[in-house]
Protein backbone atom coordinates (compact mmCIF):
# COMPACT_ATOMS: atom_id res chain seq x y z
CA UNK A 1 0.00 0.00 0.00
CA UNK A 2 1.21 3.41 -0.88
CA UNK A 3 2.07 6.13 1.80
CA UNK A 4 -0.26 8.53 1.33
CA UNK A 5 0.62 12.04 3.03
CA UNK A 6 -1.13 15.35 3.30
CA UNK A 7 0.21 18.56 1.61
CA UNK A 8 0.83 20.24 4.90
CA UNK A 9 3.43 18.14 4.52
CA UNK A 10 4.91 19.78 1.49
CA UNK A 11 3.80 23.39 2.48
CA UNK A 12 5.63 22.57 5.88
CA UNK A 13 9.21 21.58 4.12
CA UNK A 14 9.31 24.57 2.40
CA UNK A 15 8.12 26.72 5.47
CA UNK A 16 11.04 25.11 7.02
CA UNK A 17 13.22 26.33 4.06
CA UNK A 18 14.76 29.86 5.01
CA UNK A 19 14.76 30.37 0.99
CA UNK A 20 12.61 29.31 -2.08
CA UNK A 21 13.45 26.09 -3.22
CA UNK A 22 13.59 25.44 -6.63
CA UNK A 23 10.56 22.88 -8.18
CA UNK A 24 13.23 19.69 -9.11
CA UNK A 25 15.13 19.97 -5.95
CA UNK A 26 12.06 20.22 -3.75
CA UNK A 27 10.68 17.13 -5.85
CA UNK A 28 14.00 15.75 -4.89
CA UNK A 29 14.27 16.60 -1.67
CA UNK A 30 10.23 14.96 -1.11
CA UNK A 31 11.45 12.03 -3.01
CA UNK A 32 14.20 11.52 -0.96
CA UNK A 33 12.42 11.57 2.32
CA UNK A 34 9.68 9.62 1.02
CA UNK A 35 10.34 7.74 -1.31
CA UNK A 36 8.52 7.72 -5.23
CA UNK A 37 6.20 5.02 -4.09
CA UNK A 38 3.67 8.14 -2.22
CA UNK A 39 0.40 9.35 -3.07
CA UNK A 40 -0.80 12.83 -1.68
CA UNK A 41 -3.90 14.46 -0.38
CA UNK A 42 -5.45 17.93 0.99
CA UNK A 43 -8.80 18.67 2.50
CA UNK A 44 -10.22 18.45 -0.97
CA UNK A 45 -8.09 15.91 -3.02
CA UNK A 46 -7.19 12.52 -3.25
CA UNK A 47 -4.64 10.02 -4.64
CA UNK A 48 -2.27 12.98 -6.19
CA UNK A 49 1.45 12.39 -7.53
CA UNK A 50 3.77 15.09 -6.65
CA UNK A 51 3.27 17.14 -9.66
CA UNK A 52 -0.39 17.09 -9.48
CA UNK A 53 0.14 18.17 -5.75
CA UNK A 54 2.68 21.00 -6.62
CA UNK A 55 0.35 22.08 -9.32
CA UNK A 56 -3.03 21.99 -7.49
CA UNK A 57 -1.40 24.09 -4.46
CA UNK A 58 0.14 26.81 -6.92
CA UNK A 59 -3.11 26.93 -8.73
CA UNK A 60 -4.82 27.84 -4.70
CA UNK A 61 -2.00 30.30 -4.31
CA UNK A 62 -0.78 28.14 -1.10
CA UNK A 63 2.69 27.99 -2.79
CA UNK A 64 3.68 30.99 -5.21
CA UNK A 65 6.84 30.94 -7.84
CA UNK A 66 9.12 33.48 -7.72
CA UNK A 67 12.34 33.42 -10.02
CA UNK A 68 14.27 32.00 -6.95
CA UNK A 69 12.16 29.06 -6.78
CA UNK A 70 9.01 28.16 -4.69
CA UNK A 71 7.61 28.77 -1.55
CA UNK A 72 4.52 28.75 0.66
CA UNK A 73 2.10 31.04 1.84
CA UNK A 74 1.32 30.82 5.00
CA UNK A 75 -2.06 33.07 4.66
CA UNK A 76 -3.28 31.07 2.32
CA UNK A 77 -2.69 27.77 4.09
CA UNK A 78 -6.05 25.99 6.32
CA UNK A 79 -5.61 25.64 10.14
CA UNK A 80 -6.22 22.06 11.46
Amino acid sequence: MKQDIHGHVVLNILIDSKEPLPRAQLEEKIESEFGSEVCFHTCSQQDLTLAELLDFLLSKKKIVATEEGLTANPERMCHH
